[in-house]
């Protein structure tokens, strides 16, 4: 039996961190992103969200401290309007769509106690992998509406602005070409 069999499906496994969607939210009493709009998302909202097919949460966390919420993050369906973002997408093959297929990061905190140490780019990576293994979900971007002062920390990990359109808005959109992923090297990952 390979390694990736004993993960549960959707589940992504790197070094000592393991990435699986949240069963059960009491995990997420105990986070502290130091964001309070993040905390009560996922102390509060993210369980209505889960109920109305809206988002999928996500917590990473370390295989040495089961239990304790590393990161949480949310996902949800999208898409890249070719007529919004034109000037954004470049490649003629896939001009020839309205829309490409994106999955949005629409929420993404770190535990105080494990920020300022890669976690953050480590779970990007991870995210990615998830993404670009077996085609999961048949989408090409991920997307984030990210605040303002985390533009930087995306741009670092290969995303791109979409647009000018908002560079005076608190939240710019911004999005990352699965295309382009090629794993960091002595990154290994086994996917469920």
């Amino acid at each position: 039996m390979s390694k990736n069999m004993l993960l549960q499906r959707n589940s992504c496994k790197s070094g000592i961190w393991l990435l699986q969607k949240i069963k059960d939210h009491s995990i997420c009493s105990s986070f502290d992103c130091g964001d309070d709009d993040l905390n009560d998302y996922f102390h509060n909202e993210s369980i209505p969200h889960k109920e109305q097919l809206i988002a999928q949460s996500y917590c990473l966390q370390s295989s040495t401290q089961l239990g304790v919420p590393v990161a949480l993050l949310d996902f949800c369906n999208d898409s890249i309007s070719f007529k919004d973002y034109r000037s954004f997408i470049t490649n003629a093959d896939v001009k020839k769509y309205p829309s490409l297929p994106a999955v949005k990061l629409t929420r993404f905190g770190v535990n105080q106690p494990f920020q300022q140490h890669g976690v953050g780019t480590h779970l990007l990576n991870m995210v990615k992998a998830l993404f670009m293994t077996d085609n999961r979900t048949g989408c090409r971007w991920i997307t984030v509406d990210a605040y303002s002062h985390v533009v930087g920390f995306y741009e670092k990990n290969g995303f791109e602005l979409m647009t000018d359109k908002d560079k005076d808005n608190k939240i710019r959109a911004m999005a990352f070409d699965l295309k382009r992923f090629s794993p960091p090297p002595n990154f290994k990952f086994d996917i469920g």
